[in-house]
């Protein structure tokens, strides 16, 4: 009997490269990371898996009680912009989607052995969510001036929601509608007085295009437009006023019988990046914008929530200047609270690599095999683990953790060999992924369970 009839190999598996949010805007690339984010879960500590984050932040819409402001503390190359867009589609998706479709599947695999009651509740909520939420999904390594990216992404999302009345849609709209309608005598009369300024901006016809892209930072240009062309101060607003605007989406979409939204969440990727910028120019970087999300996410629990991403904890950064330090901490603190804060743990590349790893364990045939080699197994994990791996114990993982994960859980390979592959220097989560798909999947393909009455082992 060969291998691949006890085991199989999540092909789909993959943790992408460089993936950023505009991937969501191609349905194709789109669809294949959500087929194919290898999900991990541990029972014991759900809230350091991607499974048991996913679960918590399922709980910010249940109740006022629950925490609604997270933040994933995880290295490059882990899959956390990965984990970012799946977590957008699933809760920006219909529970019909395509795109959930693959990310129930994912979940269901990573769940798979241990405890299929968190994959049943994720599935469940999305069934029950009668409306998608409105998700919005800002990125701290673009630079500028956050308020003007969260503005974008704001009117973007409600455009393609076919919303038109939000207090959002009107802040670039309404100086657009001016230089639109401008004759061509003032039109001529503008350009001449932009030029006269070496407005930075170009002329009418670029401001226009900014506009149409909702740039807010041209909007005081059209003011001057304005009171030189037609002597009139006119009552553009260039001030985003993010809690205004959020207040506006969570209290005339996401509430009442007619809500278009079930709540809103706010995906903050990279982080690090930003909050490294507004140390150095608070105001080029957006002022208080953080600090007003996270009002209103005190005041709207249950209806928003708020999760970011970064390499390392807010706390950790130390090129602060003493004359903002203060500050910082203030809003470091707000965005990264203790009990919904998720330092990745360093096993998670052991749960991925067991869940890359799908043994048929509801088949007589897996039955049969364990009653003949339980104890080989068995046996192999307690040799690694007492006598040549010691990081283990020291993470807190039992024997018995060990065997489920690294060598039961891990079979065809040998418990050692899945401990080098998860823990030499040179090797990171793609590294590990790619030999899974490459080398173990065609070693069990071709090869039979057991060789001279030994069990077939991909040795180290």
């Amino acid at each position: 009997m060969l291998l691949k009839d006890l085991v199989e190999v999540n092909k789909k598996g993959n943790v992408a490269n460089a993936v950023n949010f505009g991937m969501m805007d191609e349905p194709e690339t789109n669809q294949d990371l959500c087929d194919s984010f290898i999900f991990n879960y541990d029972p014991k500590k759900p809230e350091l898996s991607t499974v048991g984050i996913l679960d918590r932040l399922k709980e910010s819409y249940h109740s006022r009680n629950e925490p609604n402001i997270h933040m994933m503390i995880q290295q490059y190359g882990k899959g956390k912009s990965h984990f970012a867009v799946v977590l957008a589609n699933f809760f920006g998706k219909p529970a019909n989607s395509s795109e959930v479709k693959g990310i129930l599947d994912q979940v269901d695999k990573a769940t798979s052995g241990t405890s299929k009651v968190v994959a049943e509740k994720i599935k469940s909520y999305k069934q029950r969510q009668q409306k998608p939420h409105l998700v919005l999904c800002l990125s701290g390594d673009q630079g500028g001036n956050i308020r003007k990216q969260f503005l974008t992404v704001v009117v973007n999302e409600l455009e393609a929601a076919g919303v038109d009345s939000a207090i959002a849609n009107h802040i670039c709209r309404e100086p657009l509608n001016y230089l639109e309608r401008l004759n061509p005598e003032n039109k001529a009369k503008a350009n001449v007085y932009l030029e006269s300024l070496g407005n930075p901006d170009g002329d009418v016809n670029s401001l226009i295009k900014q506009l149409q892209k909702n740039n807010p930072g041209v909007i005081r240009a059209v003011k001057d437009i304005c009171r030189h062309v037609s002597n009139v101060t006119p009552d553009f607003q260039d001030d985003i006023n993010v809690e205004a605007i959020l207040r506006d989406l969570l209290d005339n979409l996401c509430s009442g019988e007619n809500a278009l939204f079930s709540g809103i969440l706010i995906l903050f990727d990279e982080m690090n990046y930003y909050l490294q910028s507004w140390a150095a120019d608070q105001i080029g970087a957006g002022g208080t914008a953080l600090q007003n999300i996270t009002n209103i996410c005190e005041l709207y629990k249950g209806k928003i929530a708020l999760l970011c991403f970064t390499q390392i904890h807010p706390s950790a950064f130390s090129r602060i200047s003493p004359s903002v330090r203060e500050s910082y901490l203030k809003i470091s603190s707000r965005l990264a609270p203790a009990q919904s804060t998720y330092d990745g743990p360093a096993s998670s590349l052991e749960l991925v690599i067991d869940n890359m790893l799908d043994q048929k364990e509801e088949t007589p045939l897996w039955q049969d095999f364990l009653r003949r080699w339980d104890d080989t197994l068995l046996s192999s994990a307690r040799q690694a683990f007492e006598k040549h791996i010691t990081t283990y114990k020291q993470r807190g993982w039992t024997l018995e953790y060990f065997y489920n994960h690294l060598s039961k859980g891990c079979f065809p390979m040998h418990p050692i060999t899945a401990y080098l592959l998860c823990n030499l220097d040179f090797t990171q989560d793609r590294t590990a992924i790619q030999f899974i798909k490459g080398y173990v999947s065609q070693f069990i393909e071709d090869k039979s369970i057991e060789e001279g009455e030994q069990l077939n082992y991909i040795y180290p």
